[in-house]
């Protein structure tokens, strides 16, 4: 069976890429040919026919053709769409010799360019294909002083004075002329090469005294039959005037046959031979030889020989009309065939799926048969390894819940000895802040243990109810006040609404579950709730049913993450803390009482806690029933270790430890943490050797460093509003900041998480819980090993070499410092406010950045700048000391020698004696 599929499959593909190879046989590399024209008339149209029908001969070729109606700017245009279209080749007519630049940025963006019938000033191009104008004009000239009776009076009319047949054809008559006595030349005049245009041209002349003539010589057709038209105008006799052009075009009012009627007495055949032209094009594009100048054969008309001409002309117009219509007749032969071509593949391949589908139907069969048995046997062994999970699930969680009541123990053993201490009041200062610290710490610890042993009730389905019959309106407003005090530091409002609610409404359900339910949900609106926003409980009671709503005006979560938030260890994206097991334990508890809960949130507009239970339960028994005698939840274990004592950033730094003075040698620290015991501890830790400025998270953190300019950051990863990863990443791309060395604490210890913080500029990461001790050695080591440009102004190899260590955005600094400064010396004018105006900083910032950059201020930057510069003077020019000082921007020199013998060790006069 797999053989017979194998060969099925081989017969598809041979099938498949035999319609592939037909398909593609003899096809070859298109090629757009663009057209340039300069004007449109009966001579240009007959070259872009020509040119039409010698592409017949190539099925790979498309012609694009344009015209620019004499106008120069159009033509530019043109050429320009052209080349920016990427066509494969250009050929163009040039309008005038100012078309030129547009023609070689063609050639320079490497489009092969074809100058076909004018010239143009340049020498840019592939090939030139066309007449020899000068020969034109000296072979009219030649005839004309045979033709005509000596001392004939001939008007030149010339085309455009800007292109180069005219100029061309001018020059070659020109040359004759001036040799022939027989003819003269009285009038030179030059038209637009229309014949409205010499119309207007030879009426201007008739209409005025002009010198007689006896010819016109035009430089095309249209511009002789515009000049014959004029003297008509003027009653001339023109049976006496000879009317001669240039171009001969066979077409009816064509020049040919003008001259063999009479009205024409010559012309010149200017040849088109749009066929040569795409030959050319083709040998260039398909790489074989080809000449860079061709020349166009051509001939004079005249009476004589213009028939004979005519003849000829329409026997190749009959030719070219046979050539089209055997080619179209060829053409939907070969579309015929390769029609039918495609349906008989078509056809194939249908016969040869049919039959595959035939083959896999008998294979599938069988195929059946057996994933049955196999299907057998993998529900089998799923039901044992379902056995093995249930029973691995439950000694993991026994384990899970062993440990929380081995913890139990320990705690107990911290919380104890803790309040003992407290109860000292020798205890004070630090210390008890410290031992509060742990007292509240230890009490949070305490509740989370709890979480856990009530959760692994919930799973091993052990919890039970106890009811209650009590006025939930009541209990809501104790409840909510135990968490006013935590609120009010916040300056969090706390309001609760009972109104809807009968003051005599009692509700059956178990008092401390939903003391729990409504703990959990406090306690997380608390953590997202902004300072100054507001946290709202409502009650209603309706149809038997209570329906508790608590809403805070938080940051809100988004909706895809909504239906999650109650699974167990679920935590949404931007989580403070949490093991994910509250609101966990909320459904749990709201399910026991054949309740519902969801949330209703809205990103930046808060979120809404919805927990709707009956008013009454099944089961309760009044002699059961206990007063609420105690609470179930100690209210000192609400955790409050999120909420910052100050959230307000001018608040924050007024903790700013013996850093009145900016010019302090203690270094600033700016800490930044959500957790305000963390932020407590960190900075008992470090105000004894540093001066210190706290925020509550990244945004804040920010305002802080740009406002104070630190010099060190120590941050946690983990905060709301702005994580520390991305205060990071800011805070490096800021000039005045990117110097600041980061300290990073987290509790993620997971190497790409490390490589994550370090890629956005992190200089150090510390993994909670840390040793206060390491803390400290990682920050005095980073302090003191920061690169100190001492040399930065020296010139020297040193300074290259420090600068080198510096990240980017440092180094672009420093050449800026140097630079502005370099610029100013000679300005004594020049001070610290400007320096720091032109490089975009305050004067706090540029003076902690360059202090912390090179161990100088800018006043020093400045005089050592203005000194180094001095010494070069001194020892390599033969300038007075007073000079030098006051190019150095110096005001005087007494206080310059002053300076300078501080700095070097020897006086300027002596440096040179």
């Amino acid at each position: 069976m797999n053989k017979m599929l194998n060969m099925l499959r081989l017969s598809v593909l041979l099938v498949l890429f035999a319609m592939l190879v037909s398909c593609g046989h003899g096809e070859k590399k298109h090629f757009v040919i663009a057209v340039s024209q300069c004007s449109e008339d009966v001579w240009r149209e007959k070259l872009n026919e020509e040119l039409r029908i010698a592409a017949l001969y190539y099925n790979n070729v498309e012609l694009r053709i344009q015209s620019a109606n004499d106008d120069v700017r159009l033509q530019t245009e043109q050429i320009e769409r052209f080349a920016d279209d990427d066509v494969d080749l250009l050929i163009v007519a040039p309008g005038q010799v100012s078309i030129s630049p547009a023609i070689d940025r063609a050639y320079e963006k490497g489009i092969p360019v074809i100058i076909f019938d004018r010239r143009t000033r340049s020498n840019q191009y592939t090939a030139y294909i066309g007449a020899d104008n000068y020969e034109i004009g000296k072979t009219m000239g030649e005839y004309l002083s045979s033709a005509l009776p000596e001392g004939s009076r001939i008007i030149e009319l010339c085309g455009l004075s800007t292109s180069s047949p005219a100029i061309e054809r001018q020059h070659g008559f020109d040359s004759v002329a001036a040799q022939r006595p027989a003819i003269s030349i009285v009038q030179k005049l030059h038209a637009d090469w229309t014949e409205q245009g010499a119309f207007r041209v030879i009426d201007s002349l008739l209409s005025h005294p002009y010198n007689a003539f006896d010819c016109i010589f035009a430089h095309n057709d249209r511009m002789a039959m515009g000049a014959r038209r004029a003297a008509l105008k003027h009653g001339l006799d023109i049976s006496k005037i000879k009317f001669c052009g240039i171009d001969a075009m066979p077409q009816q009012g064509g020049g040919l046959p003008l001259v063999n009627d009479g009205t024409l007495f010559a012309s010149y055949i200017y040849p088109t031979r749009g066929d040569e032209v795409l030959q050319l094009a083709m040998n260039i594009l398909t790489g074989k030889k080809y000449k860079r100048e061709n020349q166009l054969s051509s001939a004079l008309v005249t009476s004589d020989n213009a028939r004979v001409l005519l003849m000829q002309n329409d026997e190749t117009v009959r030719q070219q009309y046979h050539l089209s219509t055997l080619r179209s007749r060829v053409d939907k032969a070969a579309d015929d065939f390769n029609t039918q071509r495609f349906y008989l593949l078509i056809l194939i391949v249908f016969m040869v799926m049919l039959i595959g589908a035939f083959a896999y139907s008998i294979r599938a069969y069988f195929t059946k048969a057996r994933i049955n048995n196999k299907l057998k046997e993998s529900m089998e062994q799923q039901r044992r390894m379902t056995e093995d999970m249930e029973q691995m699930t439950k000694t993991q969680l026994q384990f899970f819940t062993n440990v929380s009541h081995e913890l139990r123990t320990p705690l107990t053993l911290i919380s104890g000895p803790v309040e003992q201490l407290l109860e000292d009041p020798t205890v004070r200062g630090t210390q008890r802040n410290m031992l509060e610290m742990v007292q509240r710490n230890t009490r949070i610890l305490i509740q989370l243990v709890g979480e856990i042993l009530d959760f692994r009730k919930v799973q091993n389905n052990k919890a039970t109810l106890h009811l209650n019959n009590f006025a939930l309106q009541n209990e809501l407003q104790t409840w909510a006040d135990d968490f006013r005090a935590v609120a009010m530091r916040r300056k969090i409002n706390i309001e609760v609404d009972t109104s809807a609610v009968d003051t005599e409404a009692m509700v059956i359900a178990d008092r401390d579950k939903l003391e729990h339910i409504y703990f959990n949900l406090m306690s997380n609106s608390l953590k997202y709730t902004p300072e100054g926003g507001c946290i709202t409980t409502s009650l209603q009671h309706k149809d038997g049913f209570y329906t508790l709503r608590v809403a805070d005006t938080g940051k809100g979560i988004s909706a895809d993450e909504l239906p999650r938030l109650f699974e167990r260890f679920y935590q949404a994206k931007g989580a403070i803390g949490g093991t994910g097991i509250g609101l966990s334990l909320v459904k749990a508890y709201v399910d026991m009482h054949n309740g519902d809960v969801h949330a209703e949130s809205e990103p930046g507009k808060g979120t809404t806690f919805v927990v709707r239970i009956p008013d009454t339960q099944p089961g309760y028994d009044a002699s059961k029933d206990q007063p609420a005698t105690s609470q179930a939840i100690d209210r000192n274990m609400i955790d409050d270790s999120y909420i910052a004592a100050d959230t307000n950033a001018e608040t924050l730094t007024e903790h700013i430890t013996n850093a009145e003075d900016f010019d302090n040698d203690r270094p600033l620290v700016l800490i930044i943490d959500d957790n305000n015991g963390m932020r407590t501890y960190l900075r008992s830790l470090l105000s004894e050797k540093y001066n210190v400025v706290e925020a509550t998270d990244g945004k804040q953190g920010l305002e802080v460093a740009h406002r104070y300019v630190p010099q060190l950051v120590v941050c946690d990863v983990m905060m709301p509003v702005m994580d520390g990863i991305e205060f990071t990443a800011r805070l490096k791309e800021d000039t005045a900041t990117s110097h600041i060395p980061v300290v990073l604490l987290t509790a993620r210890s997971l190497s790409e998480q490390r490589e994550e913080g370090y890629a956005k500029g992190a200089d150090s990461y510390l993994t909670k819980p840390f040793s206060g001790s390491v803390l400290l050695a990682r920050i005095d080591n980073l302090l003191r090993s920061r690169t100190m440009l001492r040399s930065i102004f020296s010139g020297g190899a040193q300074e290259a070499a420090d600068e080198e260590q510096l990240g980017q955005q440092d180094q672009r600094f420093v050449t800026r410092l140097r630079d502005i400064i370099k610029n100013n010396l000679s300005d004594s004018d020049f001070s610290i406010e400007r320096l720091g105006e032109k490089i975009g900083l305050s004067r706090v910032q540029l003076y902690r950045k360059v202090k912390a950059l090179t161990g100088q201020t800018p006043v020093e930057l400045l005089r050592k700048a203005r000194l180094v510069k001095a010494r070069r003077m001194v020892e390599h020019t033969d300038k007075a000391v007073s000079e030098i000082a006051y190019e150095v921007g110096f005001t005087s020199p007494s206080y310059f020698n002053k300076c300078f013998k501080d700095e070097f060790g020897v006086s300027p006069g002596a440096l040179r004696d």
